[in-house]
């Protein structure tokens, strides 16, 4: 387990957590439905405007988390 011991590091958390919302992103979009809180599965095609929210979000948290990871690297 030594060599998974950089994954404890709390800068390379963020890294695996924008990695993660953005590759649920990308499968969001390509599946064309996603998950929301308290209302299930919500699809492109019935509802497009709170779909593309949610993806946004997901896309947006991605960087968010990476940029973040990058931040803390740098410093």
């Amino acid at each position: 387990m030594d060599h998974y011991s950089y994954l404890i590091d709390p800068h390379y958390r963020f890294l695996l957590i924008g990695i993660v919302l953005l590759v649920m992103a990308v499968v969001f979009t390509l599946t064309g439905e996603t998950l929301e809180r308290y209302h299930g599965i919500v699809y492109r095609a019935e509802e497009p405007r709170r779909f593309w929210w949610n993806v946004a979000t997901f896309y947006f948290g991605g960087v968010l988390f990476i940029g973040l990871f990058l931040y803390k690297i740098s410093n």
